[in-house]
């Protein structure tokens, strides 16, 4: 079994935002709607002042509560590691985007969704690395399985001046004079997740259980008159 992850070299980051746009591409998303971010920030102390980039996205947190907070299952962490939405099972309730510590979610207004980075999990499926690194000019970023000691991210996190975002699977390499405080903080879950778990998303599940089936009831008693109008008409004539 793979065990994906996201290396990205800052030193090699050129803020070209190659991969905003071809994320934006694959995905048919508005110039507002970026699954992935290239932010310019400042390294070092003044007068030895130096623009850097730090590119963010959805950090596919080992144990994701946008997952947990789902009362349809519709986002879920796969087995090899990405977090991905699955579209025709999402209600567009946005719990998710308030219970993600990295604002990598956004919502669809069009189709009513949430839509998210899934490591373009699709293309990997076929055998085929994320849009975003594939079109990467300055070789930032490198993807790849850490299950496999040969693969070329897990010989780069293994140098020392590699720094991992803990309880995600991101790590990056920073220019000289960049500080840690710069690159997405280590995850932590967010402080009502617990009574969320354990009171409201049950509640909320039960409200949707009861939502689909005064739907459906509504459906079948539609279909009655319905029915009952048509035998009323064949007996009139």
């Amino acid at each position: 079994m793979s065990r994906y992850a996201m290396f990205v070299d800052l030193e090699r980051c050129v803020g070209c935002s190659a991969c905003t746009v071809a994320c934006q591409a694959s995905y048919g998303l508005a110039p507002e709607n970026r699954f992935t971010k290239v932010n310019l920030t400042t390294a070092g102390e003044y007068p030895s002042l130096k623009g850097t980039f730090v590119t963010t996205q959805c950090m596919h947190c080992e144990a994701p509560p946008c997952a947990e907070v789902c009362p349809t299952g519709a986002t879920y962490k796969t087995a090899e590691g990405p977090v991905v939405v699955r579209e025709e099972d999402c209600i567009g309730c946005r719990y998710c985007v308030t219970a993600c510590p990295y604002d990598a979610r956004t919502y669809d207004e069009e189709r009513k969704i949430v839509r998210k980075c899934s490591f373009c999990y699709a293309d990997l499926q076929k055998g085929r690395e994320p849009a975003c690194v594939r079109t990467c000019i300055g070789g930032a970023r490198l993807f790849g399985d850490l299950d496999d000691p040969e693969s070329a991210i897990a010989r780069a996190i293994r140098e020392a001046d590699v720094i991992r975002v803990a309880g995600t699977s991101f790590y990056y390499r920073l220019p000289e004079g960049m500080e840690r405080d710069l690159l997405p903080a280590d995850f932590e879950a967010p402080r009502y997740l617990y009574p969320w778990q354990s009171v409201i998303q049950p509640l909320g599940q039960i409200v949707l259980a009861g939502a689909a089936s005064a739907a459906a009831l509504s459906l079948a008693v539609h279909g009655l008159r319905a029915l009952r109008e048509r035998r009323k008409q064949h007996e009139g004539a």
